[in-house]
């Protein structure tokens, strides 16, 4: 790693000191647009640069002569060859025109301006979720619709191949989010707590991921803020659930956006039936503020959000008739602050910091609970383009975190407090052995304070262009994880949960259509075993595996003004954790997950129509008390939502949404009641859940508005 720093260094001193003839110029595509990212180097060299987002680039060659072709190459434009013959430095102007059918080295575009996707990845955007039918606004109501990707209904959270929740990672900018979800208590579901607005990149990985990110035995889902400055706007809306104001003001090479948010269920509630009874309804009041500068070469991006949360209630819950009282109030800070520049034509640094604090008390009953923590992760990334065939980054990731808890009933309760220090150092190469081979290998180490040993966590993945159309990739990785903070307090862990992921990907594209087929092989290792009513008897003797396949057809061209995505993925998982000292299938895996959107633009009624079904097989649950090991199914799940957007004007937007339209009343999932030795069912607090959304957006451009590419 010293080494590589050195030469990394010795590059820079190296060609500042030998400047003797410039090559720059700005590449654009056929409607004079600037094209970002396009390797412009001299064949047969190490001479080379990216354009920028202005499609600019400059080089610079140690010569009294320069003779050659110069290679302008882009995955989405092609290539250009120039003849160079020069003694002096020269500026020109290049044009490079789509090529639709060539898909060049990156299957997936993440819709990002510097972010782009590998086989592994599938990116999407923010429209992509307020516009599909049943995720009105929510993250990871898309994401149950991807492939490998899966949302339990009494949850709410991520859940990927046969992982744990936990064992997702969710990284904005770069940065790890350590508290991703709205609060909660008993089994109502959570949401993301970012608006997908936000983000004009989102990307999500399930499996065989990069080594810049780790601390996720699962998969990765990747959310990227926009580096451009933002145009001066304001934002409204009115719905069944809340109001929400926005607003933005640029100046010069600034921007500042800030919204702010209050939502509430009262009313909802009293007119729509629920499955409990509120003494206080749930709300919060959010806020949140970005600032973007744009600096030379570079640019600077702040995030920050803060959430008040609450609610108070009664639940019924069948066939045993118990009564649960359930409340909580929470209070949530999230900052993400970004740094990035371009040292020269081949180096790029970027700075992230993220800083979350979490505020939660919650009562379940006569227990209750009081949890106080701090997250910090402080990462630096060091980009090198070495040639148009070999680029190279390395990188440091810090994360430090502190809980503080008081949990107990009536007469008993305890005060514990925990902290942990993760560091990780990362290097991974990109290297084009060929024009159809391409190789991405690198490794991740890290050290988490509660563990003696470094992980030390190799990935690779082999990618050949089979032709314009079809790509095929193989990618292996090894992943570790720690305990959260909230484990630890009671169990000392000493060794890393480690999983290991085998991946084939095949992936057909052509104009607007994709197919995309996935095998793939987690085996898990040195899971937890806690016996029942034994904690201090824990081990990480536990194992397990899971395999399938994933199968995602999207067609955006066949049927005019018709879009649609149909996602199959199927889990074949075993695991030996927690209570369970034999292979069983986990309780919250799903073997076969069915998802079908659709999306239809009718013109006459300036509306989009979207419609969503998604399948599930029934789950597997099992009674720890029981000595026959008694397996309860739950309900296989049948869900169709639909979606109406109509546009009154150009900034003026009515949405309507219905989820459950068919009203189905499936069994979620089971708990166990030691009192009465029965389980006892978690269904929707509802039947349906019905969204009627107006939205105004006022700026200088009479067409801008919330939903811009609908």
């Amino acid at each position: 790693m010293r080494t590589l720093l050195c030469i990394l260094l010795t590059l820079c001193i190296g060609t500042m000191q030998a400047q003797q003839v410039q090559l720059s110029g700005t590449v654009v595509n056929e409607k004079n647009k600037p094209i970002e990212n396009v390797n412009v180097y001299l064949e047969d060299s190490f001479d080379g640069a990216l354009t920028d987002a202005k499609g600019y680039f400059s080089l610079v060659v140690n010569d009294t002569v320069v003779r050659g072709v110069l290679k302008l190459m882009h995955s989405q434009y092609g290539n250009l060859d120039i003849e160079i013959n020069t003694k002096e430095s020269l500026s020109e102007h290049y044009v490079l025109r789509k090529q639709d059918e060539v898909m060049g080295e990156i299957i997936i575009t993440a819709n990002s301006k510097n972010k782009r996707g590998r086989a592994e990845s599938i990116g999407f955007t923010a429209m992509d979720v307020v516009s599909t039918a049943g995720s009105p606004g929510n993250i990871m109501g898309l994401l149950s619709t991807m492939p490998g990707a899966q949302t339990n209904g009494e949850d709410g959270r991520l859940l990927i191949r046969g992982g744990r929740a936990e064992e997702s990672g969710i990284f904005i900018n770069g940065v790890k989010v350590f508290q991703p979800y709205t609060a909660s208590v008993g089994n109502v579901p959570v949401r993301s707590k970012f608006s997908p607005f936000l983000f004009k990149g989102m990307s999500f990985s399930a499996g065989g991921y990069s080594a810049e990110f780790g601390d996720a035995l699962s998969g990765v889902l990747q959310l990227d803020t926009s580096d451009d400055i933002d145009v001066s706007r304001k934002d409204i809306s009115i719905s069944t659930v809340g109001v929400s104001f926005a607003q933005t003001h640029q100046w010069e090479k600034n921007s500042l956006s800030y919204s702010l948010n209050y939502m509430n269920l009262g009313a909802y509630t009293a007119v729509v039936k629920q499955r409990y009874n509120t003494n206080k309804p749930f709300n919060t009041a959010s806020a949140e503020v970005v600032y973007k500068r744009e600096v030379k070469d570079g640019g600077y991006k702040l995030y920050t959000a803060v959430d008040f949360s609450s609610i108070d209630y009664e639940q019924e819950i069948k066939p045993s008739n118990r009564v649960d009282t359930l409340a909580f109030k929470s209070n949530n800070v999230y900052m993400n602050s970004v740094y990035f520049k371009k040292l020269s034509s081949y180096m790029r640094l970027d700075i992230g910091t993220g800083l979350g604090y979490a505020d939660y008390r919650g009562d379940n009953n006569d227990k209750y609970i009081n949890k106080n923590s701090w997250d910090v992760n402080q990462k630096v990334k060091l980009t090198y383009q070495w040639n148009g065939k070999l680029q190279s980054f390395i990188g440091v990731d810090v994360q430090l975190s502190k809980l503080d808890l008081t949990r107990g009933m009536e007469r008993f309760s305890e005060r514990l407090d925990t902290d942990a220090n993760r560091w990780a150092l990362f290097f991974e190469n990109n290297y084009k052995v060929t024009t159809d081979l391409t190789l991405r290998a690198g490794v991740r180490v890290s050290k988490y304070s509660a563990i003696s040993d470094w992980a030390v966590e190799p990935r690779a993945m082999l990618t050949y262009q089979m032709n314009t159309k079809q790509q095929v990739s193989f990618s292996y990785g090894m992943f570790n994880q720690a305990m959260n903070l909230e484990q630890s307090l009671s169990l000392k862990q000493e060794d890393w949960m480690q999983a290991n992921h085998y991946i084939l990907n095949y992936t057909y594209e052509f104009k607007k259509r994709m197919l995309r087929a996935e095998l793939f092989y987690k085996d898990y290792s040195k899971l937890l075993l806690t016996p029942l009513g034994r904690p201090s008897e824990y081990s990480q003797l536990g194992e397990g595996y899971a395999k399938g396949f994933d199968l995602f057809w999207k067609d955006n061209i066949t049927f005019k003004n018709f879009n649609y995505w149909v996602t199959y993925t199927y889990i074949d998982s075993k695991r030996k954790e927690m209570y369970w000292n034999e292979n069983v299938q986990p309780s919250y895996v799903v073997k076969h997950n069915v998802s079908v959107v659709t999306k239809y633009w009718i013109e006459q009624w300036k509306s989009q129509v979207s419609m969503t079904y998604n399948y599930s097989s029934p789950r597997h649950f099992y009674d720890i008390d029981n000595a026959n090991k008694t397996i309860y199914k739950s309900s296989p799940i049948h869900n169709v939502s639909v979606s109406w957007a109509y546009l009154f004007s150009g900034q003026k937007i009515l949405f309507a949404s219905v989820d459950n339209l068919l009203g189905r009343d499936p069994v979620y999932a089971y708990q166990f009641n030691q009192r009465v030795g029965r389980a006892d069912n978690i269904n929707a607090s509802a039947k349906r859940f019905v969204y009627i959304g107006f939205m105004w957006t006022i700026s200088a451009n009479k067409k801008t508005n919330q939903l811009d590419n609908l």
